[in-house]
């Protein structure tokens, strides 16, 4: 049987004081013994739960799913009526009795609920006889197993008369005494549900009351089994902005959605603890919260309780609760405070000087006066939360509107009860939206960062270094915070890079300078400016300490070479900016559609009930014909709807074509336990069907090689699982473990650096590091940081230097030719702090120096090491006296040189920065070894230096000038990754650099803006479809179809059998808006952009087919061994082979790579994967190539295109492996320049609206070069 989905309903208990219970009770009152504090004892009383009718078994098929949804049932009203003693009852009543029991003795449960506790909880305060009618109460349950998942409760408490409840039954012959008064019992219905509808529960149970009132006692059961019978059909909308509804009169109920697949239902009014606690108060609980403290909330209302407890954990979302969550305990449960570990409970007010005085560290919360302190003290001596993010959560709060009635002020008195409530939902909605932006703000503001501090590669958070970033007032905040389990879960969610809200609001709050830092890679030094503003100042302003992280964007290309080092962002300190109080506020709220549900039918007959669905299939398939096609989220809710209500009707073909239509719709949404347990439960007969409707076929062979990669990754969940906090070793460590060391450590994450370090630090002895040796070596490290934190420059240096310049190592005070004083060096110059009153003195900037030696200066009889500078531009050199320094300091300014210099030939600021952290790294090493050999093993890290002396560093002049910018999409990663796809969108650059990762680029900076993961393989081809989808093929044999504007990908395209190859516009003026898609096995499909329909495909016979192009009444297919012209119909128009001599025996044939159409030229050219020649044809004339044209030292060429009158290939040379690009005059079909721009081959080419070119160089190099366009 399939595993189907929750319904709105798991089950509707009652509970009360059993009858023969009450008769006792009234015979007292008769008698005039009766107590008037009497309380008795609440059992269960019914049970109502799924299924409710069920399929005749006539023939011998199985039970339909619809009406079988809970399987694995237990007794529970059986064993308490086992458990009880035999009674001796009269004759009258003997026979009511039984016909209670017969009606009860056989009802079961759901095996995972437990009833054991409910009657306390439905009675919190106790069952208690009154004398007279009371108003009903509302209350609500959280109930969680031992595997932490939830299930809510919604009970509503209500009296009736005892003499009512007795109706018909006499005692000893006579009627009871009528003169006597009325004695008013309470009783408990108590709908469960595995979703918090707190507040739609709570208007059904307002219904049920309605319809119970004037019903005769006999009656009772019979109403509350059909009011739970029609909650079991009600079926649950799919995350989004679809919400259901449906009648129990006299309402209308609305159960409204999650936003998303990770968000939760909230169904509860988000503002009660803004309206019980102030602002301060609020922020103090929620610290107790963030530190897992033992904490008991106490109020006189039972659903205040629960209400302001879900409302404060809502509020902590993404976080989650990981510890023990009882919002009410009854009075017989208060020994659950004695639990020694972290809890959130709630009790009843009246207990407070009870558990104040019995128990120890206890945070009190009392809901009624707004006030918190501990069970020792009237105050809380705990952390706060950070005073940036709390003033910013302050002021946005302050700009709430917490009062429906000023909201009416302007309306009329309304006179439809619907039509109210709804006005008041949709207040509601909006305020709660309101409330998570500002709650979720006050998240991301204290957790922000944390991204940076994580090694995903070995699952390590350096807590130790992240608490270096906080402010020293916050330091004892987070270190508790960091301790709990809310945190943990928080970090392994970060470490899986689960896309949340969080994500989301943390990537959108950072600017493009904070975006960057993940392209640098520099050592976290802070920027000298805000260092010295803080340094001159006792008090930082919120302003200050909310401003976002600190760097600078990549420049404009037309800016000169000189202004690249603005690049360099670092990620230190991470503080935070004060925005205005409305910013966050006002995010655009997509509209709500809602569903109504049918009418119930009578909901215990199976023919009734199967109707029912029929007619809610219907409704849906008329609610998806009238929603256009451009409205695809709005399709998805509505194909899963339909989907859901198809799986619990029985009819499993129809549900799984309908969570088909979700790749095309909204594949967010997609249910796979769902889809897969109805795959599996399918019979052979349904199966034969699905073979025979291809969509199903598909979806039914991809569930199968999902299960497959499932149980193949199982293996693999533990570690998903794991989160390490960094350690030093305490064991010598080979290479490969010094290497994941230093990874962890977060000092750098390039390979050949740490094995370059390894080297230094083995100089002299065997290769491995001990602990001690690399214990020193990082408190070095740190301390030489933590030195240049310390540096606070005066405002009369400061302007001498670039506001994005940060002093990264400061000499002793030393002589120089220019004065005594220290020498700073930034990423861009060295400069001299004057002794006495700071002044500045330019030393040199990188990029001027001629030389660098170490010299020695006269000192009376002897002579003292110095270090002597030769700066271009200048007659007399700089010398200082730097003494035992001056051999680290010559390497260190070598190195920077040298690092300068390639930078600027080659135009990539990150040589800049990598040569900064080999300086650095060299400081280290000399400070840990202290032995004679220290700057000899530092030498080993003048990499930059070294390539300077030994290897020609000339880049070729056409290169040079061609050449603006280059940009690495692989500098957060170990090694370097392959650009395998490029594209270019007005404003934005896709790059897709391995196993489905795709990076989004900001055109007019060149700064990343976004980083995404679109299945697990590698993309072959993106093609840029109208102004808001990018379509993706991928190795996984799907298209994937990112929205440009959410940057979302939430849209696949799944007909294809093997990996996707190409994609292609039509470009033929006459048609619609088409598509065209090919895979490896020679399948050509034909799409309707608007629709995503396939509306022909066909299949070619070839090897590999590659590539798929448009052209005018013909399509141009490139595939290894061919090229083919194809009629729009699919047959083939004609083959062009390359020419006999290129094509050999098999193991030799060329393997066409590329193909380009000039149509207005009406030429086609070609290229070889191994040849370093390029072929032209003629589109009429394709007998034999028109043209060839030899490119030379070229072994390969991979890409092509054509800008403007010019067509560009990405080759690989023939006397290196580098990279090459050809530029090639379409008119004479001569090369007009040949670029040197990467260290391995060229793999993907695009055009910046004919501004600029792209290249994307192989695994080697991993690079995107920016070329101009001339």
């Amino acid at each position: 049987m399939a595993e189907l989905p929750s319904g709105l309903l798991e089950a509707c208990v009652v509970v009360g004081a059993p009858s023969d219970k009450l008769r006792d009770v009234l015979q007292l009152q008769q008698q005039n013994k009766l107590d008037d504090h009497l309380q008795l004892e609440a059992e269960v009383l019914q049970v109502h739960a799924p299924p409710f009718v069920s399929k005749e078994t006539s023939s011998s098929q199985a039970i339909g799913p619809a009406f079988s949804r809970v399987q694995r049932r237990k007794s529970f009203i059986k064993k308490k009526r086992r458990d009880r003693a035999p009674e001796t009852i009269s004759n009258g009543d003997a026979a009511n009795r039984a016909e209670v029991s017969s009606a009860t003795e056989d009802i079961s449960v759901p095996k995972d609920l437990d009833l054991i506790a409910l009657p306390q909880l439905c009675f919190p305060g106790g069952l208690q006889l009154a004398s007279e009618q009371k108003e009903d109460s509302y209350h609500f349950l959280v109930f969680t197993d031992l595997f932490g998942n939830r299930t809510h409760g919604v009970v509503v408490q209500y009296y009736t008369a005892v003499q009512t409840c007795l109706e018909g039954v006499v005692q000893n012959g006579h009627r009871w005494n009528s003169s006597k008064p009325r004695l008013y019992a309470p009783f408990a219905v108590c709908v469960i549900s595995k979703f918090p509808y707190y507040n739609a529960l709570r208007d059904c149970l307002s219904c049920l009351l309605v319809q119970l009132r004037p019903a005769r006692q006999v009656d009772f059961e019979e109403t509350i089994k059909e009011f739970s019978a029609k909650l079991s059909l009600v079926p649950l909308p799919p995350p989004g902005q679809l919400h259901v509804s449906f009648s129990i009169r006299p309402l209308q109920v609305v159960l409204p959605s999650r936003e998303d697949q990770d968000s939760p239902v909230i169904d509860i009014d988000l503002h009660l603890p803004f309206l019980c606690f102030t602002h301060t108060t609020l922020l103090q609980v929620l610290s107790c919260l963030l530190q897992e403290q033992r904490m008991v909330f106490f109020s006189s209302d039972w659903a205040r309780l629960t209400l302001v407890a879900e409302s404060l954990l809502l509020y902590l979302q993404p976080l989650s609760w990981q510890q023990p969550y009882v919002p009410v305990l009854a009075g017989g449960m208060l020994d659950f405070l004695m639990a020694p570990t972290a809890f959130l409970m709630g009790c009843h007010i009246s207990h407070f000087e009870e558990v104040a005085a019995e128990t120890e560290d206890l945070i009190l919360v009392n809901i009624d006066d707004g006030i918190i302190q501990s069970s020792l003290s009237e105050t809380v001596d705990l952390p706060a939360i950070p005073l940036a993010a709390a003033e910013s959560f302050i002021s946005r709060a302050e700009c709430l509107q917490l009062h429906y009635d000023l909201e009416l002020c302007h309306l009329g008195v309304g006179t439809d009860a619907n039509a109210l409530r709804c006005q008041r939902r949709d207040w509601q909605r909006r305020l709660n939206t309101q409330i998570r932006n500002i709650a979720l703000e006050l998240v991301v503001n204290i957790l922000r960062g944390v991204q940076d501090f994580l090694s995903h590669e070995h699952r390590v958070f350096n807590s130790e270094e992240f608490l270096r970033t906080r402010e020293p007032t916050d330091q004892s905040f987070y270190k508790k915070v960091l301790e709990t389990h809310i945190f943990h879960s928080f970090l392994r969610d970060r470490l899986n890079r689960k896309w949340d809200s969080f994500s989301r609001m943390e990537q959108n709050m950072r600017n493009s300078a904070y975006r960057n830092h993940a392209m640098t890679d520099s050592p976290r030094r802070p920027p000298v400016s805000d260092l010295s503003r803080t340094g001159y100042r006792s008090y930082t302003s919120p302003n200050d300490r909310l401003s976002k992280r600190l760097g600078a964007s990549l420049p404009n290309l037309e800016h000169p070479v000189g202004d690249f080092m603005t690049a360099i962002s670092l990620r230190r300190p991470a503080s935070l900016r004060k925005l205005t109080p409305d910013i966050g506020l006002k995010y655009p709220q997509e509209a709500v559609k809602v569903f109504r549900l049918p009418e119930f039918p009578p909901p215990l007959a199976y023919h009734y009930v199967q109707n029912y669905y029929s007619d809610m299939v219907a409704s849906l398939g008329r609610a998806i014909n009238a929603t256009p096609p451009d409205e695809s989220s709005l399709l998805a809710r509505y194909h899963y709807l339909r989907g859901l209500v198809n799986t619990v009707s029985n009819k499993r073909l129809d549900a799984l074509e309908d969570f088909q239509s979700l790749y095309k719709t909204d594949s967010d949404i997609f249910p796979s336990q769902m889809v897969k347990s109805l795959v599996d439960s399918l019979p052979e007969v349904e199966r034969l069907q699905a073979d025979r409707r291809p969509e199903l076929k598909r979806l039914i062979s991809r569930v199968k090689r999902d299960q497959e990669l499932e149980r193949a990754h199982h293996g693999n969940s533990n570690e998903e699982c794991a989160v390490k906090r960094f350690k030093l070793p305490k064991k010598y460590m080979q290479l490969e473990e010094f290497v994941r060391c230093v990874q962890e450590s977060g000092i750098v994450k390039d390979q050949g650096t740490i094995q370059r370090l390894f080297d230094a630090l083995t100089v002299g002895h065997q290769k491995q590091v001990g602990p001690d040796l690399f214990r020193v070596f990082y408190t070095i490290w740190k301390e030489t940081e933590a030195e240049a934190q310390e540096v606070c420059l005066p405002a009369s240096v400061l302007e001498h230097i670039e506001p994005s310049e940060y002093v990264f190592k400061l000499s002793s005070s030393v002589k120089t030719s220019r004065g005594v004083g220290k020498i700073a060096m930034t990423q861009r110059r060295l400069f001299l702090l004057t002794d006495g009153r700071p002044g500045y003195v330019e030393v040199a900037q990188y990029r001027d120096l001629e030389e660098v030696k170490v010299s020695s200066a006269p000192f009376l009889l002897l002579r003292i090491p110095s270090l002597k500078l030769r700066v271009q531009g200048r007659k007399e050199a700089f010398e200082a006296n730097l003494k035992t320094e001056t051999e680290l300091w010559n390497l260190m300014v070598k190195e920077m040189w040298a690092g300068r210099s390639m930078a600027d030939q080659h135009k990539d600021p990150q040589y800049m920065q990598q040569a900064l952290t080999n300086a650095l790294l060299m400081d280290a090493v000399v400070g840990s070894l202290q032995s004679s050999k220290a700057i000899y093993a530092a030498s080993k890290l003048a990499h930059f230096d070294r390539i300077k002396m030994e290897v020609p560093m000339m880049v070729p002049k056409t290169t040079t000038e061609t050449l603006k910018h280059k940009i690495n999409p692989s500098l957060e990663l170990a090694a370097p990754q392959a650009v395998d796809v490029l594209l270019y969108t007005p404003g934005q650059l896709w790059v897709s650099v391995g196993g489905g990762k795709v990076m989004v680029f900001d055109a007019s900076s060149w700064s990343l803006t976004h980083t995404f993961h679109v299945g697990n393989a590698r993309l072959n081809c993106m093609l840029g479809v109208n102004s808001d989808q990018v379509w993706m093929g991928s190795e996984d044999s799907v298209i994937y179809i990112i929205s440009m504007l959410a940057l979302v990908c939430n849209r696949q395209l799944t007909e294809h059998r093997a990996e996707v190859t190409g994609l292609a516009l039509d470009t033929y003026k006459y048609s619609q808006k088409v598509a065209y898609s090919c895979s490896a096995e020679g399948t050509v499909m034909v799409w309707d952009v608007s629709t995503l329909q396939v509306k022909k495909h066909f299949r070619l016979s070839c090897d590999r087919l590659q590539s798929v192009h448009s052209c005018n009444e013909t399509l141009w297919c490139c595939s290894k061994d061919s090229i083919m012209e194809v009629w729009r119909t699919g047959s083939l128009k004609h083959r062009l082979k390359l020419p006999e001599q290129q094509r050999g025996s098999t193991a030799t044939r060329s393997s066409i790579r590329s193909i380009l159409l000039l149509p207005e030229r009406e030429e086609l050219w070609s290229v070889c994967i191994d040849s370093g020649e390029v072929f032209i044809w003629h589109i009429k004339d394709t007998v034999k190539p028109l043209h060839r044209v030899t490119l030379q030292d070229c072994t390969g060429c991979y890409c092509m295109i054509k800008v403007k009158n010019q067509v560009w290939v990405g080759c690989v040379g023939r006397s290196s492996t580098k990279g090459k690009v050809y530029i090639l005059d379409t008119e004479t079909r001569l090369v007009l320049k040949e670029l040197h721009g990467h260290n391995d081959k060229v793999k993907a080419l695009c055009s910046a609206e004919d501004r600029y070119v792209l290249s994307g160089a192989g695994k080697h190099d991993g690079k995107i070069a920016i070329w101009k366009v001339e």
